[in-house]
């Protein structure tokens, strides 16, 4: 076997050395060829190892320059963020001297917001592109939208925002009353209404949140449109609490398809523009209103600068103001107060039954001498009713009480509507000049009767008449 392998070998080694010739390549005839030979495959080596070196040398600087390209493309977002950090002010530059309204949102912003949406769920996503394009086409430094999460949403290890957790705040200027101007929004605290969806049911709820004083965010959203008061069929009785209520106007908006114990009477023909000017005209009555009443309670108030009412030679005040703790009264959206207008040692109680979610349609109702217990014991006796005449009915308060109930174009200015929301304090402010005026045409008629009586036309303990006596 060794004999076949080594015959094997030589024949091989002789085809490759000599080629065709029929001489073994031991043989000394054959010592030119086997060296040319032997030449040609150490040149043909040589020239593959310096094609090996070249190639691993031009791979070694490609891998070297695949590197810096990979740091090159690794640093670009921060170089891009860079540029357009620095382009900011020539964005708000184009923006606030251009009127296109696509420009009103920078593109900064816009960015860091689109990439935000792109994990907000389905109806959310929805919402948020809908009141995104109304505030491209019609802007308003007033009302902003922003993506934010729960105040108590769950988040990755990573700082990631889980989806479930993302809302969409909705935030609109709150207009300072004491500065006299409603239109006027800046430097103002601002009301956000905040959309989330609830997976589990297939809907969006909204709620509001913003200073206390400065309005009223527990029923801000109610009866927004008619019957939408935030309830649904679909509502599981264990469900104590959401996010918010699924107001039938914000789901509209979303797309999505909800059905509310009254939904056969919702007035549906609304669109994202109606539901923002809706807000915006409940968020200033409201606020209008809630400012007032703090005022009120603090026994101060204005008036409407169109109106130019001047009570400073009024001698009545107001006493006081307070929330009615009144257990009859069971409506959410309406609120009774105690009122008490002082003159001197008189004073005029009253109560105010106000619409929060009507006011200024609904004019707020004053009820004028409403008595507390005592004064029918003190005036309403059998005793006391002379002549058919009733001590618990006055003319003049009932003229007064008629006239800032129904008096609307004396009370506003029809020409200006921003005089509206201070509806209840040009109330107030006529009911104490009515007052007032009543007070004093009372008093110069009491002193007018003490005058012509200054001579005495009686005498004696009966009070007969003197000529009477003196007969």
């Amino acid at each position: 076997e060794l004999d076949n392998k080594e015959t094997k070998i030589n024949l091989v080694l002789n085809q490759f050395l000599c080629g065709s010739s029929d001489l073994p390549f031991q043989d000394t005839g054959q010592k030119v060829i086997v060296e040319e030979k032997l030449h040609k495959e150490l040149n043909a080596r040589g020239m593959l190892k310096r094609e090996l070196d070249k190639l691993q040398n031009d791979l070694t600087k490609r891998k070297r320059l695949v590197v810096q390209e990979k740091a090159f493309l690794k640093d670009i977002p921060k170089k891009l963020d860079m540029i357009e950090r620095s382009s900011v002010p020539l964005q708000k530059f184009f923006q606030s001297s251009t009127e296109t309204p696509t420009l009103h949102l920078i593109g900064s912003d816009r960015k860091k917001r689109l990439d935000l949406a792109k994990s907000l769920p389905g109806p959310l996503y929805s919402l948020f592109v809908q009141f995104q394009a109304h505030l491209d086409n019609e802007p308003e430094d007033s009302v902003s939208i922003e993506i934010a999460q729960y105040s108590k949403g769950k988040i990755t290890s990573d700082n990631e925002i889980l989806p479930e957790n993302q809302v969409v705040h909705l935030s609109f200027a709150i207009p300072n009353v004491q500065a006299g101007d409603f239109t006027d929004t800046t430097k103002c605290k601002r009301v956000t209404i905040e959309f989330a969806f609830i997976h589990e049911y297939n809907l969006i709820t909204a709620k509001a949140s913003g200073s206390q004083e400065k309005i009223k965010t527990s029923i801000l959203l109610e009866d927004l449109f008619p019957n939408d008061c935030g309830k649904w069929d679909g509502r599981p009785d264990n469900i104590t609490s959401l996010q918010g209520k699924p107001y039938h106007w914000c789901n509209f908006v979303a797309g999505l398809h909800l059905c509310g114990p009254h939904s056969s009477d919702t007035n549906i023909h609304m669109s994202t523009k109606a539901v923002i000017r809706e807000l915006k005209k409940r968020i200033v009555a409201n606020a209008s209103l809630t400012q007032q009443i703090v005022m009120f309670e603090k026994r101060k108030f204005i008036a409407h600068p169109s109106l130019k009412v001047d009570i400073s030679d009024c001698s009545t005040k107001l006493g006081s103001w307070t929330l009615s703790q009144d257990p009859n009264n069971k409506r959410k959206n309406e609120e009774n107060y105690d009122v008490t207008i002082k003159h001197s040692t008189k004073s005029l109680s009253a109560t105010v039954e106000i619409d929060w979610c009507s006011y200024p349609a609904a004019m707020p109702k004053w009820s004028l001498g409403v008595g507390k217990e005592g004064w029918a014991t003190k005036y309403g006796s059998a005793s006391n009713l002379v002549d058919g005449t009733n001590p618990l009915y006055s003319q003049s308060t009932a003229e007064i009480e008629r006239k800032i109930n129904s008096d609307f174009e004396n009370l506003v200015d029809c020409g200006d509507q921003g005089s509206f929301h201070w509806m209840i304090s040009h109330q107030l402010i006529t009911l104490i000049k009515l007052w007032d005026k009543s007070l004093r045409n009372r008093e110069a008629e009491a002193n007018t009767s003490s005058a012509s009586s200054g001579t005495r036309s009686k005498r004696g303990r009966n009070r007969a008449s003197i000529d009477a006596q003196g007969d």
